[in-house]
Order: C-alpha cells, then sequence, then structure tokens
C-alpha cells in the first residue's frame, strides 16, 4: 500500500512540475528533491547513522562490520575490520557532516579516531609498509596479516574525498606517504600480499574502482584496461562489454559507488548503463523487484555476491556467488533461496538514475530492511519478502552517501566542503 500511495504522490509531482522522478537518467532532471520525498531521506540517514552510534571501541569512529540480534537489545558483532570498511567509515562520517547529521566536534573525535587506527593497523614486510588485511576493532591489532589491493583500493577513494572535504585539515596525506604501496607493484600489476607472497590483486569488477582509488594517490600501475576505454566508439563499448563477460558477474558495486563518490568514469557508467537496463527488464517480465550487489546474509556461508552474468540469458544471468568456493553452494537451490533485493544497492539506484523504478525499489527497502534499532539490514529475501537478521557496516555507510549525494544537489562527495 505504501508503494501505492508513493507512486501516486510521485505521478502527482511530476503533473505540476515540481520534480522528473519519472525521467530515465539524472542528466534528464532537475536535481531539486520534494520535500516530502526529502523529509524521508533524511529520516532514512539518521536512522542509518545509528549503527554508528554504538559504543564499541577504545577508538572513536570505530564499529564492528556486522551485527546480529541475539535476544533482548543484546546483539552479537563480528570485531575484524579490512581497509574496505574502514573506507566505509570515512564515508559515512564524511557523508553525515556534509547533511548535519552530526556537529563538527563529533565529526573531528571520529576522524582522529580512525586516523589513529590507521597509523597502528599496519603490516611490514622487510621493508615495506601497507595496510594491514584484517585488524581488530578494539585495538588495530592484527587477526591475519597481510595486504589486500582492492580492499586498500577503497580506503583511497574514501582518504581522498575526506581530504577534500576537509581541506587536509588532518593531513591523511602523510599516512599514506608512511605506506610504501609502490613496492606492491610488480611488473605494473597492482597485487596483494596474502600468507608472505605476492600475488596479482584478483578484484574482477572492482578493478576500475581500485585502479582509480590508486591513481588519486599518484601510485603508477599498467592501466586495469587494455584497449580503449569504452565511450571513444561503439566497438571500443563493445570490446569493453566482451572483456566483463570474461571477469565475471557485474553488480551495482562499485560502480554506483564510484559515481557519487568521484563523479562517472567510462567504465562505471557503461556497466550502470547496462545493469540498470538489464534490472528494470526482469523486474517488467516476472514482477520481481531486482536490484544486485554484494550481500551479507544471515547463514551459512553468511556472505553472497549477487549479480548479473553478461554471458547468460535468462534467470540464470542473475548470479548468487557465495563467499566459501564449496561447490556444494553452486546449486541453483542456494541461489533461489538467498538472492536478495540489496539495500545499499537500492539507495545507490535511486541516488544515480532516478525513475519510477527505482523509486520503487527504494521505497520498498526503505519500509522492508530497516531495523528497529540500528539502521538498516542488508537487503529483503526475494524468496520470503524478509530481511536477514543481520546489520552491516557497509550497508549503512552506503546509504548514508547515497542520501548526502541526494540532497547535495547530486554533486560527487569529492566535491563537497566542510563549512567552516
Amino acid at each position: 500500500m505504501r508503494i501505492c500511495q508513493r507512486a501516486t504522490l510521485v505521478a502527482l509531482l511530476v503533473l505540476i512540475g515540481i520534480a522528473q522522478i519519472g525521467a530515465a537518467t539524472a542528466s534528464d532532471r532537475t536535481n531539486e528533491v520534494p520535500s516530502v520525498i526529502a523529509a524521508d531521506l533524511r529520516r532514512d540517514a539518521e536512522h542509518a547513522w545509528k549503527y554508528f552510534e554504538r559504543k564499541t571501541s577504545s577508538l572513536p569512529g570505530i564499529v564492528p562490520p556486522n551485527i546480529w540480534p541475539e535476544g533482548g537489545d543484546s546483539y552479537g558483532s563480528y570485531d575484524i575490520v579490512t581497509m574496505w570498511d574502514m573506507g566505509s567509515l570515512i564515508m559515512a562520517t564524511v557523508a553525515a557532516r556534509s547533511i548535519g547529521i552530526i556537529d563538527e566536534a563529533n565529526f573531528d573525535r571520529r576522524i582522529t579516531g580512525i586516523k589513529a587506527f590507521l597509523k597502528q593497523a599496519t603490516y611490514t614486510r622487510k621493508k615495506v609498509r601497507v595496510p594491514n588485511f584484517r585488524s581488530r576493532v578494539d585495538n588495530a591489532a592484527s587477526v591475519e596479516d597481510g595486504y589486500d589491493a582492492t580492499d586498500t583500493g577503497r580506503l583511497f577513494v574514501a582518504l581522498h574525498v575526506l581530504e577534500k572535504f576537509t581541506g587536509g585539515k588532518y593531513d591523511f596525506a602523510s599516512v599514506v606517504k608512511d605506506w610504501t604501496i609502490a613496492d606492491t607493484i610488480k611488473k605494473g600489476v597492482i597485487s596483494d600480499i596474502k600468507g608472505g607472497k605476492y600475488s596479482p590483486a584478483h578484484s574482477n569488477i572492482y578493478r576500475y574502482y581500485v585502479g582509480r582509488g590508486y591513481d588519486l594517490w599518484s601510485i603508477g600501475h599498467a592501466p586495469v584496461f587494455a584497449g580503449e576505454t569504452p565511450d571513444a566508439s561503439p566497438e571500443s563499448r563493445s570490446a569493453f562489454l566482451k572483456t566483463l563477460g570474461e571477469i565475471g558477474p557485474i553488480a551495482t558495486e562499485p560502480s554506483l559507488a564510484e559515481i557519487i563518490e568521484l563523479g562517472p568514469s567510462p567504465y562505471a557508467s557503461v556497466i550502470a548503463d547496462v545493469l540498470g537496463e538489464r534490472q528494470q527488464k526482469r523486474y517488467e517480465e516476472t514482477g520481481k523487484l531486482t536490484s544486485v550487489s554484494e550481500t551479507p546474509i544471515d547463514r551459512a556461508p553468511w556472505f553472497t555476491y549477487q549479480g548479473l552474468d553478461l554471458t547468460r540469458e535468462g534467470e540464470s544471468a542473475w548470479t548468487v556467488y557465495p563467499y566459501a568456493t564449496d561447490k556444494k553452494w553452486d546449486t541453483p537451490t542456494f541461489a533461489n533461496y538467498n538472492r536478495t533485493i540489496n539495500t545499499k544497492s537500492a539507495f545507490l539506484w535511486y541516488a544515480v538514475r532516478p525513475n519510477s523504478y527505482t523509486e520503487k525499489v527504494w521505497s520498498f527497502v526503505r519500509e522492508r530492511a530497516k531495523s528497529e534499532q540500528f539502521g538498516f539490514h542488508p537487503g529483503v529475501y526475494e524468496a520470503t519478502n524478509t530481511p536477514p537478521a543481520n546489520i552491516d557496516l557497509n550497508t549503512n555507510a552506503t546509504i548514508l552517501e547515497a542520501i548526502a549525494y541526494i540532497l547535495n544537489d547530486r554533486k560527487p562527495l569529492s566535491e563537497l566542503r566542510q563549512s567552516s
């Protein structure tokens, strides 16, 4: 009923020229947001921020990446963070400050805590110093030594946004300079360090975002795509799409996150075009709301990569791959049981490509995926229309980013500046 009411409201607003919610792309519409929707978005942002207000670490600004209810007011938590999580913490804090959810003193306290954490969570291998792979929330101690280039690429984007937002006030450039990231580039290839050994980073669809993060800090590497950029010609676009099919499924993240954080790139734009069209087409053909991205779940194997395989047609193209690679998870039954309408994906689509379909999906998840206390659940299971019990950092950080983007006239977060 709520979805129908909102659709009616949007139609009326279009008729009287207040907004153009039904436009196909952001370039076709005004950035003005109707006050009733702006109010809903702000309430969503405030509720998402509650996730970050839980006191869980001796260092301010640091929270666990995943929590779940254990009865009454008790919550269990997974207390190990990656550098992807740290990037999301930074983005959430910048977003919250940019729309006035937190004041300058709170922002300062949290960013100072994040800086202290990053300086402690460092992995040293011989003379190489890099952000550590997995570290404890409460004291930044290493749980698993190593370096993950994909996660750190996300962190680099966040640090760039933060430095721009604050005018370099917190000097995170000195933290980045202290790391010897260039030493991890092997023959031009962005590399991980796992088990004490170097190996090429298998970033899959994330490679374009990761490469852009490295570029922001002038860390030289070979091009992440060998051909012409996909906007050069129809042939180059086709070649890029063929490469995407070979890489693996595409998903909302990180391409739409990249657009709201840094502005579009030729790679992110093509991925958004193709995925957005196919998601809406699936809904029109099946009646199933579709919004795919990586999704933590509340049952084994606990994390899934959900996306679109461009080499397939029909329902089999909508993949659900487990984080664990055991063959017992690689079945249609597993996929159907765990496929979700992803919450952060829905907010990203509504931010970047506002139209009647993305508004419908956003309306659905904001009602169905809202937790009682601490933000939003990661999605809604397609099979049951119920959310997983867990609540996670990255979902709520992305919600805050998306809303900050909308309420700041759809400017990329890298263009926002903290008011004095």
